[in-house]
Formats: structure tokens, sequence, C-alpha cells
């Protein structure tokens, strides 16, 4: 009742507003049964606005601000239709993207740049562009005398060498048709002690290349350093470079047969034997030769010289595909030449730039054949490590070793966090479980240390 009266004498005072409490009270009372007519006409005049008609209701408060917005949610708020939008456009990309990464190819090439194939390639360029050097004097100081008595076989091989190093040996090449004839007529010499001495530094320097790429290769493959003896090591890549010099003498023979055989088969179908159909089969024979010395090459060295224990069948497809790329490059020889060696800058050292450049590009094709194998036999779930059934326990014992070490130091920093945070009374109980666990840890390195496999040998 009280309450009542206090809101009615508060409505009546001129110029002054009800407070929201009041205003509730005096709205809910003329909702009611009394208020529709039941009441009396004072309950009317208290529902009454202040200096407002009779029966019109007091308007409602001014509601209270609400809490303003930060930066981050007006900008939600701002972007939300944009990105309802593009929604669909972004998880098809995302989609298209992820069935890209999931190609073969793809992965090929990210797992060639995940092992720094760039970088190893760049090692076997180098290497490279100073063997070629060293293994053209040793091949024509050694078959000089035979091959410069035949001049179709010397120009077949030195028309197959121009195939592997384009501009290498001509009129306008770094070496000349009058230094090969000066090194042929001097291998006489180097049958004797300072020129045998000589040969063999520049058969060092010659096998360089093949240590490098080997080396590339077993790092493309992901295999570890290799621990066989040095002097093995070194035998094989020279065993490798003969072979290969070899490979091409006999390939620069068989070519010569070949260009012989098509000029007699065009002659017996009535064809000229200087026409361009004849011209065009004889070019045809010579990219089939280099194409089968390229796939032989690429899986000697993938399966021989890099160690690696795979099947050959696991080999063929990266071995043709890498001899295919060389074989392109090679027919564009003289384009990509003529591209590296276009800026004016460098026009004193073009015939250099261009065969580095030449033999940067050998080098990638390379490893990236090796990562195809290397991708392939990961999907097979094959390993391509050549190891022992002695050398498989030495390495699960390492392991096993390994993951103790770690379970001791995870327990010692345990112990330490615990001391740490002891009281007075128990500290001395802590101290002694830190000493346990030191104990345990060096142990556990100790057993580690015994179970290490050998010290591995250098590998260059």
């Amino acid at each position: 009742m009280l309450r009542s009266i206090r809101t009615h004498r508060y409505a009546r005072l001129p110029g002054s507003t009800r407070p929201a409490q009041y205003c509730w009270s005096v709205n809910a009372r003329t909702s009611t049964g009394r208020g529709s007519g039941q009441g009396s006409g004072r309950n009317a005049t208290d529902a009454a606005a202040p200096g407002g008609p009779p029966g019109a209701t007091s308007p409602a408060p001014p509601l209270e601000d609400p809490t303003p917005l930060t930066a981050r949610e007006r900008f939600d708020e701002l972007s939300s239709p944009l990105r309802d939008r593009l929604e669909e456009p972004i998880s098809r990309v995302t989609t298209m993207t992820r069935r890209t990464m999931e190609l073969f190819p793809v992965r090929v090439w990210r797992y060639f740049l995940a092992q720094n194939g760039f970088i190893l390639s760049s090692g076997m360029s180098y290497q490279a562009l100073f063997g070629i050097f060293a293994a053209i004097y040793v091949v024509f100081a050694v078959f000089g005398i035979w091959l410069t008595a035949n001049d179709e076989t010397l120009d077949a091989f030195v028309g197959l060498l121009n195939t592997y190093a384009p501009g290498l040996i001509g009129p306008q090449g770094i070496i000349t048709d009058e230094d090969i004839d000066a090194i042929a007529s001097s291998s006489s010499s180097a049958l004797g002690i300072t020129g045998g001495v000589a040969l063999l530094g520049l058969a060092w320097t010659a096998i360089g290349w093949v240590t490098y790429t080997r080396i590339g290769v077993r790092s493309t493959f992901g295999l570890p350093k290799d621990e066989r003896s040095y002097l093995l090591l070194k035998a094989r890549d020279l065993l490798a470079g003969l072979s290969f010099g070899i490979v091409l003498i006999v390939a620069a023979a068989l070519s010569v047969a070949t260009t012989g055989f098509m000029q007699w088969l065009m002659s017996l179908i009535g064809l000229d034997p200087s026409s361009s159909w004849t011209a065009f089969f004889v070019q045809v024979g010579a990219v089939i030769v280099v194409f089968v010395i390229d796939t032989v090459a690429l899986a000697v060295l993938f399966r021989f010289l890099s160690g690696a224990a795979m099947p050959w069948r696991r080999m063929v497809v990266g071995s043709l595909l890498g001899s295919a790329a060389l074989s392109v490059m090679q027919l564009l020889g003289g384009f990509l030449i003529t591209f590296a060696s276009s800026n004016p800058l460098l026009a004193t050292f073009a015939v250099f730039i261009a065969l580095l450049f030449w033999f940067r590009m050998t080098s990638i094709v390379i490893l990236v054949a090796a990562s195809w194998i290397a991708v392939e036999a990961s999907d097979a779930n094959e390993s391509l490590r050549e190891l022992t059934p002695e050398q498989l326990e030495a390495e699960r014992r390492a392991i096993e070793a390994q993951a103790a070490v770690t379970v001791a130091r995870v327990r010692l920093r345990e112990a330490e966090a615990d001391a740490a945070s002891a009281n007075w009374l128990g500290g001395f109980r802590a101290r002694r479980a830190v000493a346990r666990a030191q104990l345990d840890l060096d142990e556990a390195q100790a057993a580690a240390e015994r179970v290490r496999r050998p010290k591995r040998t250098l590998d260059v």
C-alpha cells in the first residue's frame, strides 16, 4: 500500500520522470484486471504519463548502450559475407591443390627438392667441368693411335663427345682438331715414368665427377655414408669411368657401322646415299645408340656405383625416363648452349659457361631420375639399403640403447623437478632420487656407446 502511494505521489510531481522499477510496477498494475475497468479512476490516473492525455502509458526507459565491438569483431562481421561467398571456390582450389600434390611426378619433384637436389647437382656440374678435360686427355692418350688411324671412327667419337658436351671439340670449340692430333701423337710418351705419373693424376681428376655423382645419388636415395674402404670406392669409380669411356669408343664404332649399313640399305632401296632420307635414318640410328648408352650408364650408376639394394626392375622406369630426358637435351643442345652464352658480359667465357650450364642440367636430370626410383621404392615399401642380418641386428641394438638413454634423461629431468619443488623434509630423498637417475643415465650412455657402430671410413 505504501509503495502504491509513493508511486502515485511521484507520478504527480511536475517535470519529474518515473524510475524504472516504479514504471514496471505501474505498467504491471494497469495490465491486470483492475486496470481494465475493475479498478478505480485513481489507478488509471496512476498509469497516465505525466502531462499526457488520460489513459496514455508512460514510455519505457531508454536501454543502456551495448558493449562496443572490438576491431576483430567488427572485421569478422564485415568480412563474413565475403567469406561465405569465397568458401566454395577456396574449397575447390584446396581440393585441386591436394590432388595435384598427390600426383607421382609432383611428389618426385618435391622429394628432389627435399633432398637438396639443386645443391648436389651444383657440386656434380662443377666436378664435371674439370673432369671432362682430363677424361678426354686420358682417352686420347691411351687410344689415340687407334682412333686417329681411322678418320670415320674418330669423327664418330668426336661427334659422341660433342653430344654429351656440346661445343667441346671442333674448330670453334675449346679443344681443336690440332689439339687432338697432338695428344694422340704423344701417346707413346705417356708410357714413360713421367707420362705415367701425369696420366694417373689426370685419371684421378677424371674420376672426381664419378665420385661426386655417386655421393649425390646416395644422398638422393637417403642412404647413409658409405662405410666401404676408401681405396675400394675409388677403384670402383675408376672402373666405372673407364667402362664409360670404352662404351663411348664402342658406340663410335657402332655408329660408323650403322652409318655404313644405312647407306647400303638405302642404296638397295634405290635412294641416294646422300639424300635427306638417308641422313634422317642415320640420325635416328645415332639417337637410338645414345639412348641405349644413357640408359645403361644410369642403370649402372643407380645399382652398381651407389651400392643401393634394389631389383633391376625397380630402376627400369627411372633409367628410361632419365635417358629420354638426356636424349632430348642432346637433340636441343645447340639451342641450350646458345641460350646459356647469350649474355654479352660472358662472351669471353661463353664456352665454359655453356658447358657449366649443360653439366648442371645433366646433373639435375640424373638426380631427378634417382628421385623417381626412390619414391617408387618408398611406395612399394622397399628399402634401398643393402644390409646383412648382422648389420640389422646391430642397428636394432643401437636403436634400443638410444631409447634407453632417452628414458633415463626423462627420469633425471623429472627427479630434478621434484627435488626443486621438495620441502626441507623431503629434500634428502629427492636428492637421492636425482643421484640414482644420474647413475642410470650414465650407465645407459655407456651401454649405447658399446653397441654403437664402428667408426666410419672416409667417403669422398
